[in-house]
């Protein structure tokens, strides 16, 4: 898969458990990789950092909690990839 499309998932798995409880790079790192990803520490903790920068994360430490605007763009996403979901993959 393109890194590009990668890194919108990966980040769209990380506000997913990040809005399950607060998460760590370290602890997550395996989760994310459980789903095909293939990232380091480093890149988990960029993409983690991503998402703080653009307000959908917060941090205290090295843990990271989802804001209230997160939230929002979380179920934003989630609404689109219903919509992704029925026409690409149940209509192939």
């Amino acid at each position: 898969m393109h890194s590009d499309f990668e890194n919108s998932f990966a980040r769209i798995h990380l506000l997913f458990h990040a809005d399950q409880h607060a998460i760590t790079p370290d602890g997550i790192q395996s989760k994310i990789n459980s789903h095909g990803y293939l990232f380091s520490p480093q890149q988990v903790k960029q993409e983690l950092d991503y998402l703080l920068s653009e307000g959908y994360l917060y941090s205290q430490d090295s843990l990271y909690d989802i804001t209230p605007r997160g939230k929002d763009e979380l179920r934003s996403v989630q609404q689109y990839l219903e919509t992704l979901y029925q026409e690409v993959v149940k209509n192939k």
